[in-house]
């Protein structure tokens, strides 16, 4: 079957994946490649090379005597170049397909810096939420303030305050780093971009340091870092807000640090958790647990990050979007009601049947 067609079918979802293997010395493989839609996962890759490594092994004890020389040379290291398929529009608007060499262990490491980094800023700003309202209510400079405000709009404030803050450092962060890529690539002069015949009628003879840089180029283009960066903004800001909210709330709840920490462990038990499945969630990116968990509004700001790299549905970005910003909106709207109460009261024993009170009670 001619490698157009099975590029089409993989555009189309009809198959995951196809597996190239052309005719090669079984003492030195090489050219076999694998392309998918999406980057394969780590597993899935090690698997597909240990399959095609034992082959050989088995055509190599036919072809060998058996001695301790020829035992030696059984041993066969396979390395699987895979390339991922992408459809792109041309100015005359015809389709054309692309294949942009891809890597797992990049998208792995790169979808644990992006969650990892999620998770870092949400825990860390949020914590400054919690104090912040801690210290106004504490020096009583909330009784001040809350006579020329309402308690929901204080509430606001605070979390846009500080998220402001926590979104210039980002944005500075993302500025040089579309600085540092866009000098790299205009300094080796290479876009990274192949069509799929391009990709087959690469000389084999070419200069190996060139083909090596080359090939990082084309590794780092096929991840779509200009999605990446408006996807990581949209659920940081829904991730802050989500669990700002929260925190928001049980630093008007209480009265010091010590109080809070009873309420702090379970908001931040789901951080904690997407932490700890993000290996998981890497390993098998497609699993349906990885879906799950990418979808669910608590865990999806890390782990919809960790799983972008290697390729996501749009209708799953899209309802996972849609999902975190209906939980940001009822978290605001929860935190809001027990603000308005607990911003003002002091000295109480805080449970979470009290709580559940001043989220109830009307016309305070």
């Amino acid at each position: 079957m001619k490698l157009e067609l099975l590029n089409k079918k993989i555009n189309s979802d009809e198959i995951y994946g196809a597996l190239v293997i052309p005719k090669f010395d079984i003492y030195d493989p090489s050219g076999i490649k694998f392309y998918s839609k999406t980057i394969p996962s780590g597993d899935l890759i090690y698997d597909i090379e240990n399959i095609i490594e034992d082959k050989i092994k088995n055509i190599k004890i036919k072809d060998l005597d058996l001695n301790q020389e020829s035992l030696d040379k059984l041993i066969t290291k396979v390395s699987l170049n895979t390339y991922s398929i992408s459809e792109t529009i041309s100015e005359d608007n015809n389709s054309n397909l692309e294949a942009k060499k891809s890597s797992s262990d990049m998208a792995w490491g790169l979808g644990y810096f992006n969650g990892f980094l999620i998770y870092m800023f949400v825990f860390i700003y949020g914590s400054f939420i919690l104090q912040s309202v801690l210290d106004e209510k504490s020096s009583k400079v909330v009784e001040v303030i809350i006579s020329s405000v309402k308690p929901f709009q204080l509430m606001m404030g605070k979390v846009l305050g500080v998220g402001a803050v926590a979104f210039t450092q980002i944005l500075i962060w993302i500025i040089l780093a579309v600085t540092i890529s866009t000098f790299t690539s205009t300094y080796f002069g290479y876009d990274g971009s192949n069509s799929v015949n391009e990709v087959m009628s690469v000389q084999e003879n070419s200069d190996q340091s060139k083909e090596i840089v080359f090939g990082i180029f084309d590794m780092i283009s096929s991840v779509d870092i200009k999605k990446i960066v408006i996807t990581f903004i949209i659920y940081f800001l829904g991730g802050f807000f989500l669990y700002g909210a929260f925190f928001a709330a049980i630093g008007s709840a209480v009265d010091n640090l010590q109080d809070a920490s009873q309420f702090t462990l379970p908001i931040s038990l789901p951080i904690i958790a997407s932490l700890m499945f993000m290996a998981i969630v890497l390993e098998n990116p497609d699993s349906n647990v990885s879906i799950f968990l990418s979808m669910f509004p608590l865990t999806s700001p890390i782990l919809m990050m960790a799983r972008l790299t290697f390729g996501v549905p749009d209708w799953q970005l899209l309802l996972s979007i849609f999902l975190l910003i209906l939980s940001v909106l009822f978290a605001l709207w929860f935190a809001g009601r027990i603000y308005r109460v607990g911003i003002l009261t002091t000295g109480s024993k805080i449970t979470y049947k009290l709580l559940w009170k001043w989220f109830i009670m009307k016309n305070y």
